[in-house]
């Protein structure tokens, strides 16, 4: 149902009311009536608190880190997927150098028909002699490492893999999981939840829930009262996982 239909009839809920209070003669018709006046809209909108309250309760189980087996550390990670490329290998770099020393990705090239190539390339970075100092084409410095690019021959079995897996379901919900594992068993797992509901058509948008919530600021951890300015937004789930190996 479109916005402007729902508030439209929401809005007509007062006019009906006191059409009630003037047209019944008795109390009891009007109490009758008053109280089967909202059913409608409750009928209509009773899965909205179901698909909230399923939320809830998936959320609570299963949304956000689950570290199933502890990683060791490592100084090098492989990004399975065409989702990740160049500037997901240069991301984590920039967090990570200097324990981080090589990525691999899926590469950017693409054959004559525009699909990327099923070729993975390793990202190796090494320490900048000119860290610090200012660039000679860009006005920012050096950075603390430099990256060279290279075909993967091979692939190690023995790296750490990110990779990603969304679950949809016949309506209103898809589970997004980002895995962190080695050689097919699973260390850890990031689960990202959303449900909707279609009850409403806005303009842009339905009502949506979502967990982890990346765009929903908090206080840092162990400091509840801290001020707005210091809120932190939840960390990716690419982020948390690399955290557990590369941190």
């Amino acid at each position: 149902m479109s916005w402007v239909l729902f508030y439209l009839l929401a809005s007509l809920h007062p006019v009906a009311f006191m059409v009630i209070a003037l047209k019944c003669n008795t109390w009891k018709l009007r109490f009758i009536l008053w109280a089967l006046l909202p059913l409608p809209a409750l009928w209509y909108c009773w899965d909205y608190y179901a698909i909230k309250n399923e939320h809830t309760q998936m959320c609570a189980a299963q949304g956000g880190l689950k570290v199933l087996i502890q990683p060791e550390k490592a100084d090098r990670v492989r990004f399975v997927g065409d989702s990740y490329g160049k500037s997901r290998a240069e991301g984590t770099f920039q967090v990570y150098f200097p324990r981080a020393k090589v990525v691999d990705v899926r590469t950017e090239e693409r054959d004559s028909k525009g699909y990327r190539l099923q070729r993975y390339d390793s990202y190796t970075a090494s320490a900048n002699p000119n860290v610090g100092n200012p660039m000679t084409k860009f006005p920012w410095v050096e950075r603390p490492y430099i990256i060279a690019v290279t075909p993967a021959e091979s692939l190690d079995s023995s790296v750490f893999e990110i990779s990603k897996r969304e679950i949809h379901t016949p309506y209103r919900s898809t589970i997004t999981e980002t895995l962190l594992s080695k050689q097919g068993k699973v260390y850890a797992k990031h689960t990202e939840i959303v449900h909707w509901w279609a009850g409403i058509q806005y303009p842009d948008a339905v009502p949506t829930w979502r967990c982890p919530d990346t765009n929903q600021k908090s206080p840092p951890k162990g400091e509840p009262n801290a001020p707005y300015e210091k809120w932190e937004y939840p960390p990716f789930a690419d982020t948390t996982l690399q955290d557990l190996i590369l941190k």
